[in-house]
């Protein structure tokens, strides 16, 4: 019984040094995007703000913690703005280099994500960022210091066994032919799934945690088709276009979609 008890601590201790961690890694990207505007700064915040707002769902009935998540959900959205122009950028440099066309359109996309970062700082600290993940770990910490093992493993198997029905409805009846919009609804249930097996792996089942390499895989897949989508979205009303990119981005987003097909029957096969 002692040693049960041990044990428990210990997973609890385990639980809450990564928790922590999580936290604290954010803490520090958001000290270097400010002190030295680190360029992976910005990337290190928005994955850790992710992860930390996953593993909140292990306590969707307490207040304090779910106020908190929304907090970080708040700055995770502008996290994602900046992230999505980021993108944007990226795929024009990329265009502009197979095509040799569209320098200025370019020039002209760089100077728009330099004026969003201008005021990500300040909008980030108005949301009290730096304040709510100075907390976030004694809530949780208070929440998990005295939970059993037993306990803890039985909540995130059942929550993982919800998200894996999410996950297979949305999976369900999906084509090549599907609307790229349903491939995105996939796309958000792989990384919910994919966050909260990385996050408590230790007390899911070995099944579980088996298919953990081929949803990061479908993600990354899922993740290139939604950029490419959301490139053609989001394109400024006061551009055109121009038909070399939009035939590339066709044959980007034929390739992507083939790919994440393939990597979805894959995941079915060992499911």
């Amino acid at each position: 019984m002692n040693r049960q008890a041990a044990l428990s601590r210990s997973f609890s201790r385990e639980l809450s040094t990564h928790f922590s961690a999580l936290a604290s890694k954010a803490s520090k990207a958001l000290v270097r995007m400010t002190d030295d505007g680190d360029s992976e700064a910005l990337h290190d915040l928005r994955v850790n703000l992710r992860s930390l707002r996953v593993l909140q769902g292990l306590y969707p009935r307490c207040h304090i913690m779910q106020e908190q998540k929304k907090q970080l959900g708040i700055a995770a959205a502008l996290t994602g703005q900046d992230r999505d122009r980021e993108v944007r950028l990226a795929l024009a440099e990329s265009l502009y280099a197979k095509t040799g066309y569209g320098a200025e359109i370019v020039s002209l996309l760089a100077d728009n994500l330099l004026a969003l970062r201008q005021h990500l700082l300040p909008e980030l600290h108005a949301t009290a960022l730096a304040e709510t993940l100075s907390q976030v770990s004694s809530i949780w910490d208070r929440k998990t210091r005295h939970k059993r093992k037993s306990v803890l493993q039985s909540a995130a198997r059942q929550k993982s066994r919800q998200l894996e029905k999410r996950f297979l409805k949305a999976a369900a009846d999906l084509k090549l032919s599907s609307p790229i919009a349903d491939w995105h609804s996939l796309r958000l249930q792989v990384k919910q799934l994919r966050y909260w097996g990385q996050g408590f792996a230790a007390v899911l089942t070995k099944r579980q945690n088996r298919r953990l390499s081929v949803l990061i895989k479908l993600q990354q897949s899922l993740g290139l088709l939604h950029d490419i989508a959301l490139f053609e979205a989001q394109w400024p009303q006061e551009l055109v276009l121009p038909k070399r990119w939009q035939k590339r981005l066709n044959k980007q987003q034929q390739h992507a979609l083939k790919d994440a097909a393939d990597v979805l029957q894959q995941l079915k096969k060992i499911w």
